[in-house]
């Protein structure tokens, strides 16, 4: 992290952005998680959705979501909405102004934030809210790490490898979609996908640093910067919730 950061600095704007995006995703998801304890606990519905009682292995209370036709269709359509909220931000992002670029990853990080809060619920929630602390203080770690270390995590080797290590990934994801995986091997996979974000996001915060040495600072930069930490971190809190559920 870039020291002595005044209030129109590429880093000042940057984790302005960032952390306005995180407070909606967070608050959207523990809006979520609130309102299911809410209506399970009253016995009424919520967006439709209704819930029912279940006990985890460490015979803890789990509130389960009822499996419908209609919590399936909502539920497809809120992943569409989140999915197509972030990837239209991203594919405007070079030519639309910084308004219209903030106002898709809102969008996105409502979308993402509801989904993170209602799979939470869906799987034991106990598990699903350890993995999100667990996402919190990995994504914290990485800043703490950059800061303290003085490596440059944005070096061309190491991008390179992370890149590369992102597409196997994705690779592992389409093969998933097709073949049923072990348990095993998804915990593997969860593993391998936090380990590789948590790098991708340490090369970001590097690449901050390294832009505002070579005097780049403007509004465009800093959302192209946030809204690959942004991404990196998504990634990072669903893959502890994959390795958790």
């Amino acid at each position: 992290l870039v020291t002595n950061m005044d209030f129109t600095s590429l880093p000042f704007k940057v984790y302005l952005i960032l952390s306005f995006e995180l407070i909606v995703l967070y608050g959207c998801a523990f809006w979520i998680i609130q309102k299911c304890k809410k209506a399970f606990y009253s016995q009424t519905t919520f967006l439709g959705i209704a819930f029912a009682e279940a006990v985890n292995a460490n015979k803890q209370t789990d509130i389960a979501i009822v499996q419908t036709k209609k919590t399936t269709l909502f539920f497809f359509y809120l992943i569409i909405f989140a999915v197509v909220s972030l990837w239209t931000g991203a594919i405007i992002m070079p030519w639309s102004n910084p308004l219209i670029e903030v106002s898709f990853m809102t969008l996105s990080a409502i979308g993402y934030g509801s989904l993170i809060g209602f799979i939470i619920m869906d799987m034991d929630e106990n598990d699903g809210m350890t993995g999100l602390k667990l996402a919190t203080l990995t994504t914290v770690a990485m800043f703490v790490l950059e800061a303290s270390s003085g490596i440059n995590f944005a070096n061309p080797v190491f991008v390179g490898v992370l890149m590369l290590l992102v597409l196997f990934l994705l690779l592992a994801e389409i093969i998933s979609l097709f073949f049923s995986f072990s348990r095993r091997a998804v915990k593997i996979k969860a593993i391998a996908g936090i380990a590789i974000f948590s790098m991708m996001l340490l090369s970001s915060i590097s690449l901050v640093e390294v832009t505002t040495q070579q005097g780049l600072n403007d509004w465009d930069t800093a959302i192209y910067f946030a809204f690959s930490m942004y991404l990196d971190i998504i990634n990072i809190i669903l893959y502890f919730l994959e390795l958790m559920g």
